[in-house]
């Protein structure tokens, strides 16, 4: 058998950078610079975030003042107000429930605009209007069943929303978000699944390296065709994509070649049997 040569070289094109080109000496503005630090200094302990904020550059914001205190050691002189304490009351307690009988209460934001017209803060209006059995406390999710985790392993987890529905259809009453935290807690990929095979999967695969996949593909022997992912040469370039069919078909026209001891077992046998993996 005669052995053809094969490159594993990769044309380097010329293509937009992606990112912007490294200047000496110049940062970027999210880093703070020394003399930012020293206004943080200088006025933070008299005028808290507000008299720092009017010397520094306009992105800075009032999050990142403290967060640049907390890291310099810079705290505010004298003591802290007084926390203004609310007293709940007959009179307070009737304008909460006529306030939201006039409001749509299923509206988001509808607790924070009561709130404000009231001149009460947002988490003491939630705790009274629970207290008023006006609105329902969240209960706990119940625990999830064999069957939803079973479930879990067919829906499209790329796509909570639809997933979602798909749990509703088989009884199951579960949001998008406490979807995507389950299949964290499973350890189950969210993203979108391909029948295609990539050079590096096959030649897992076949328990041989990737160069012997590619060397196939470069010399006509495996059908593949490049994956549209727009990566530029500079990434690499774009991914092969093997079906699985054209994958089996090469197995078995070349079995004298592949070496069943380094196989995967289990998705080896599901390749020849056409089952999907």
């Amino acid at each position: 058998m005669s052995l053809t040569a094969v490159s594993f070289s990769k044309p380097r094109r010329r293509e937009p950078r992606l990112s912007a080109p490294y200047v000496p000496g110049k940062h970027d503005k999210r880093f703070w610079t020394d003399a930012e630090r020293e206004i943080v200094r200088r006025y933070f302990p008299d005028g808290g975030a507000g008299a720092c904020l009017a010397r520094l550059p306009q992105h800075r914001s009032t999050a990142g003042v403290y967060g640049q205190a907390k890291i310099l050691g810079v705290k505010r002189n004298g003591s802290p107000a007084a926390r203004k304490r609310h007293q709940a009351s007959p009179e307070l307690d009737q304008e909460i429930r006529e306030g939201w009988q006039a409001m749509d209460a299923g509206r988001k934001g509808a607790v924070a605009d009561l709130a404000l017209r009231l001149k009460t803060p947002r988490w003491w209006l939630t705790k009274r209007l629970t207290f008023l059995g006006l609105t329902i406390r969240h209960k706990k999710e119940p625990p999830w069943t064999a069957a939803e985790d079973m479930l879990m392993r067919k829906v499209p987890l790329h796509l909570p929303d639809k997933a979602a529905a798909l749990f509703g259809e088989h009884g199951f009453k579960r949001s998008p978000t406490a979807i995507m935290v389950r299949a964290k807690r499973l350890e189950l990929s969210r993203r979108a699944t391909r029948p295609e095979l990539s050079a590096r999967g096959a030649a897992a695969l076949l328990g041989v390296d990737a160069k012997f996949v590619t060397a196939r593909i470069l010399s006509g022997e495996l059908a593949a065709t490049k994956r549209n992912d727009k990566r530029l040469s500079q990434q690499g370039g774009s991914s092969w994509d093997i079906k699985p069919a054209d994958l089996r078909r090469w197995i078995i026209d070349n079995i004298d070649i592949v070496d069943l001891r380094k196989v995967d077992k289990i998705p080896f046998v599901s390749l020849i049997a056409g089952e999907p993996s």
